[in-house]
């Protein structure tokens, strides 16, 4: 499925991050700290939204850097659900001080907000 990346805030900032740097950089048990029994394969229609040029969008996970640890704001669910099909995740980070010490270390690429990107075609499902 091709969409349009959207951040949550103007102020964030899209990277790509691999599954590499998620699982060595990222804190697992911020990420985990929501588990459930079951991640299911599909999206839910909250993620997205499609204005009016009729181009769907995608909300991209967000992350802060607190101490020196990544915890999320948004996007567990969503994270679990891309980790199983991409090698590169695509993320917002918080732009602070933190973060760009953080970012700066991983040297990750920054995802363009204008382009589409691919994501694995996949059932959207209302809410429950």
């Amino acid at each position: 499925m091709l969409c349009l990346p959207a951040l949550k805030l103007n102020i964030d900032v899209p990277y790509w991050v691999t599954i590499e740097v998620f699982r060595q950089y990222f804190d697992q048990e911020d990420f985990n700290c929501r588990e459930s029994e079951r991640i299911n394969s599909l999206y839910l229609d909250d993620w997205f939204y499609m204005p009016t040029d009729g181009i769907r969008r995608f909300l991209l996970s967000t992350v802060q850097i607190i101490n020196g640890k990544t915890q999320f704001i948004n996007g567990r669910h969503r994270t679990a659900v891309l980790q199983k099909y991409l090698e590169n995740l695509p993320i917002a980070f918080i732009q602070n001080h933190e973060s760009k010490d953080f970012l700066s270390r991983l040297s990750l690429p920054l995802l363009a907000i204008d382009k589409l990107i691919e994501l694995p075609d996949l059932p959207i499902t209302c809410n429950p």
